[in-house]
């Protein structure tokens, strides 16, 4: 047995002590070692590291566009660029030193960008952007370069954004046409990501897991800015013939932004068909997901979160189905006695579900 000593062992030399001793098995398996930093340290570095890169490129920076110059911009941007890929290649061990490398591309990338001068905005972003994850294997430059080429696409899919000075009610023919199609398209690659191996096109999780959470942030916060800011864009028009007997082309509109609520749930029931009794009073719910396009998306999102077992995309999809019911509400043009009795019927609803779902589970 071994004697006892003053200096503190390290973590071979305990598992060598217990093996000596008996203790522990010769042929026990050891658990891996977690080398990762506490959370709260991880929160420390970063903002430390963020502050010492805003000096570090305030210092290259300032200097470049005092002398006006566009192709000093150029070289200083992509010279920062080249460092910050160096930095997050070369020092994987270190946690410092490549997050103080994210934000030093970034300035790097806006300096390429400025430098160019180019007559429109959304290519050279897109482009630097796809550049930037390429070239990094940093996951949060790659989720903000995603996050980039996300909003940029959702740009090219919105054409009456910041291009015509016509009215909001003119765009409408724009917003039928296209905004459907778009959000049909974007919830279908946040179910498909978000539900299967992520090894797409001979790449790994490397690639596509900050694409995947990128995808979800972007669009749960489009959706709810849509819902909150643009109500008359994106829904129904708020007067109550409207709401009260919407035409026929609406309806469809609203049905296919329900269609990956609906394919989501169809596999799931197709792997588990048991479910399909337990779940059946969560139908009264779809009314309201039909007449928002935000609740169509949240419902999807906890949908998912339930199904895969993701308490992560469980709680963004019950906050996103609180802010997106929250502004279908305050936009709702109906006077409050109606507001209170669509409340009411919704509790009612919502309890007589709950009970429902009660019974089937005893």
């Amino acid at each position: 047995m071994s004697q006892p000593s003053n200096q503190i062992a390290d973590w071979d030399g305990v598992i060598a002590g217990l093996r000596e001793s008996g203790a522990l098995r010769q042929d026990a398996a050891l658990p891996g070692r977690d080398d990762a930093l506490p959370w709260s340290v991880m929160i420390l570095q970063t903002i430390a590291a963020w502050i010492a890169a805003a000096l570090l490129v305030a210092a290259v920076v300032v200097p470049a566009f005092i002398a006006s110059n566009e192709s000093a911009w150029i070289v200083c941007g992509v010279l920062l660029i080249a460092v910050a890929t160096a930095v997050m290649r070369l020092n994987r061990q270190s946690f410092f030193l490549p997050q103080m490398a994210v934000p030093v591309a970034i300035a790097g990338a806006v300096l390429v960008g400025a430098g160019l001068k180019p007559d429109s905005w959304e290519l050279p972003a897109f482009v630097l952007a796809l550049i930037l994850f390429a070239l990094s294997g940093h996951r949060l430059l790659r989720f903000i370069a995603a996050g980039v080429m996300l909003a940029v696409l959702w740009y090219w899919m919105t054409p009456w954004l910041g291009r015509y000075n016509y009215g909001l009610r003119e765009h409408a023919t724009w917003m039928w046409q296209l905004a459907p199609l778009r959000n049909l398209l974007f919830s279908l690659a946040l179910w498909w990501l978000w539900t299967h191996p992520l090894k797409l096109s001979g790449l790994g999780p490397a690639v596509w897991q900050p694409v995947r959470h990128a995808l979800l942030w972007f669009w749960l916060g489009a959706q709810v800015w849509q819902a909150i800011g643009w109500h008359e864009l994106f829904v129904a028009p708020s007067d109550a013939d409207q709401w009260l007997a919407p035409n026929g082309l609406w309806l469809a509109y609203r049905l296919l932004d329900l269609l990956p609520l609906l394919v989501a749930v169809f596999m799931t029931l197709r792997r588990n068909p048991g479910l399909a009794a337990r779940i059946l009073p969560l139908a009264v719910l779809l009314p309201l997901c039909v007449l928002s396009p935000a609740l169509a998306t949240a419902a999807l999102v906890l949908w998912i979160g339930l199904a895969e077992g993701r308490s992560y995309l469980t709680a963004l999809g019950i906050a996103a189905a609180l802010a997106g019911f929250g502004a279908f509400y305050y936009n709702l043009n109906w006077p409050l006695l109606y507001k209170g009795l669509l409340l009411m019927a919704s509790g009612i609803a919502l309890l007589l579900m709950w009970l429902s779902m009660s019974r089937r589970a005893t």
